[in-house]
């Protein structure tokens, strides 16, 4: 994976509402996070109104949290994290966006992109400045970047003629008074990406706090933004917020050397393998150096040494220890260092956990921040291969009926897969009314087929970066390269099927869609969330039978039949059944709380029935077979 370059490279696309390639593709922003699971704030609160100056945060915790840290913010709606930007002066940033702290849109009713309004709220805790004054040039200070690798926020003008909303994808900043009023300090609007406003630059803001009304002792400042309320769009990142005294205009440096990213995967092909495909094929399965990227925020030329140590933490096993690398870092520049290679020794088990811990020694007179020098990466062996990093910055949206999709594996010996994990993502459809079909293919382009599965229905995990497991009727042998993925396929044209993209990390030269007969390579560069698992143990996951089972409130007979097929309705809802052939053709269609259909007139073969609960709107779709006459 040329992670770094590429993922620069990727915001180059056309960045509009949306990104869409032929009339079968789209990236789209996703509708929410699952935050259930994810590490919650670094500790709990403090007394409010004691924290005094200098107030610091560079957010560098976004790798373990995505919660403000709340010694510093007194509420949770920003999103900390570390796959959203782009070139990021540190580790780590929040993000201003339209879900809320629980990872939901604030507007959950109407689903329409003219729903703008305000959003996140990033609020300081209580701040002791009653014993200080303008005359102690008390200044705070930011960093910001429109959109990264998410969705960018856009201008009141862009949002009118598009038929949205007339309010732009503001960044607000405001200051509480004396009196408890948000003062409006500072703003700035969306618009387009061009010139230093682009999703790839952070920008400098700083402002002097002059008015006597805002040097008490409970003086907060706030960010907020404007966004389009029905999921993540209009994404503003912040940075290095720093508010102190004895400060001017131009003090805008932050003297630091800092990690710029979480380091790359130690493999060379994959985010993550089995360690039975990767432990005697090293060679070729390892990445030839251990990338680390460095950002000198500092005005002039820093020399800095980085090193790591390698351990496997199951078993608290050294591995090991690399020499320390030495550079002389460019002013305000990013620094990639190659760090050796390194073999790994042979563990036992079937999970194995590689931490590789890095450290940066900079000079200390160039480096005010210490907790940005430090980062772990987890190289995580288990039970499957995965290209993604399990975190989703776009949904991916495959439209059309019938459609397919596939992504190409590789296995260095023999195996057998025992199940198909999808990041399947909400969006303004529910999945679970749609049909897919998994397939594993030897070869796409000769219609080699080892296994399919029809009349499956998308499971929701509700987890951004969480996989629903279809365990398979049967294992499947493969060897060498192979596909898997999924047909599509409804009662109309109109069918989509959205699932979690990872913007970081690049493989869609191995992705292929095909909805004419002709496979071709996906156009954005990233990685649909779908994994094939190995072995025979699947302890979790959604078995394939349950997948027909999940709204089957109703049960038809005979089957396979020839004349009358019955419908057992035992909740006496009212219902509309509808019998089609694979293709969603309509053939039979019976009005509301009819029990039986005749089928005598249709050929032998297989056809669906679906039948659709008036009530609640929600649908059953079975397979039957029609005897002979």
């Amino acid at each position: 994976m040329i992670r770094k370059i590429l993922k620069q490279l990727s915001y180059l696309l056309p960045l509009l509402f949306f990104l869409q390639g032929s009339a079968q593709e789209k990236l789209l922003p996703l509708y929410n996070y699952d935050l259930s699971t994810s590490s919650r704030p670094l500790s709990k609160s403090i007394n409010r109104a004691v924290v005094g100056l200098p107030f610091f945060d560079d957010f560098s915790y976004g790798y373990y949290t995505v919660f403000p840290n709340p010694e510093l913010w007194e509420d949770q709606q920003a999103y900390i994290n570390t796959t959203f930007p782009l070139n990021p002066p540190s580790l780590g940033v929040a993000t201003l966006d339209g879900l809320n702290q629980f990872g939901n849109p604030y507007d959950t009713v109407s689903f329409n992109n003219n729903s703008v309004g305000p959003a996140d709220t990033l609020t300081s805790v209580p701040l002791l400045l009653g014993s200080i004054s303008s005359a102690d040039s008390v200044y705070l200070s930011f960093l910001f970047e429109p959109g990264g690798l998410g969705d960018p926020p856009n201008s009141a003008d862009y949002n009118l003629a598009n038929g949205f909303s007339g309010l732009g994808d503001s960044l607000v900043l405001e200051f509480r008074d004396n009196a408890g009023f948000w003062r409006h300090i500072w703003a700035k609007d969306g618009k387009p990406l061009q010139g230093d406003f682009r999703p790839d630059l952070f920008q400098n803001v700083i402002i002097a706090l002059r008015d006597s009304f805002f040097f008490y002792d409970g003086f907060q400042f706030r960010f907020r933004n404007y966004a389009t309320l029905i999921g993540n769009f209009d994404q503003w990142h912040i940075d290095y917020v720093k508010l102190n005294t004895n400060r001017n205009r131009n003090d805008t440096i932050i003297p630091d050397v800092a990690v710029q990213y979480v380091p790359a995967s130690i493999l060379a092909n994959y985010q993550s393998m089995p360690w039975n495909q990767f432990q005697n094929y090293q060679s070729s399965e390892k990445a030839s150096s251990e990338v680390l990227a460095v950002q000198n925020n500092n005005p002039i030329q820093e020399n800095t040494s980085a090193q790591f140590l390698a351990t496997e933490i199951n078993t608290n096993t050294f591995i090991y220890s690399s020499t320390e690398v030495s550079k002389n870092l460019q002013p305000l520049a990013s620094t990639t260092y190659n760090l050796e290679s390194f073999p790994i020794q042979n563990f036992d088990g079937d999970s194995i956990v590689i931490q590789s811990k890095y450290w940066l020694s900079p000079n200390p007179s160039g480096n005010a921040v210490l907790v940005n020098d430090t980062v772990s990466r987890n190289q995580v062996f288990s039970n499957y291969l995965a290209y993604d990093d399990g975190s989703a910055e776009y949904r991916y949206e495959l439209s059309g009926s019938p459609a397919f999709l596939a992504q190409q594996y590789h296995v260095n010996q023999p195996d057998s897969i025992s199940a198909i994990g999808i990041n399947f993502q909400y969006s303004t459809i529910d999945l679970r009314q749609t049909l897919i079909s998994l397939i594993i293919w030897k070869n796409i382009f000769d219609d080699d087929t080892l296994f399919r599965e029809d009349l499956l229905r998308a499971v929701y995990t509700n987890q951004t970066g969480g996989f629903s497991l279809y365990r398979l009727s049967r294992p499947v042998a493969v060897s060498d390269t192979f596909y898997i993925g999924w047909q599509q396929s409804g009662f109309t044209n109109e069918v989509s099927i959205d699932v979690g993209f990872d913007k970081n990390d690049i493989s869609n030269n191995l992705l292929f869609i095909n909805d004419d007969g002709t496979w071709r390579n996906s156009l954005f560069p990233g990685t649909v969330m779908m994994r094939p698992y190995f072995g025979n143990d699947i302890p979790f996951g959604v078995g394939i039978d349950e997948t027909h089972k999940e709204y089957a409130e109703y049960k038809i007979f005979p089957n396979p039949v020839s004349d009358k097929l019955s419908i057992i309705n035992t909740e006496n809802a009212p219902l509309v059944a509808e019998v089609m052939d694979y293709s969603g053709k309509i053939l039979i269609r019976e009005k509301e709380n009819s029990s039986s259909l005749d089928v005598h007139a249709l050929l032998p073969g297989f056809y669906l029935i679906k039948i659709t609960d008036l009530r609640t709107g929600e649908s059953t779709v079975e397979k039957f077979i029609k005897s002979s006459y």
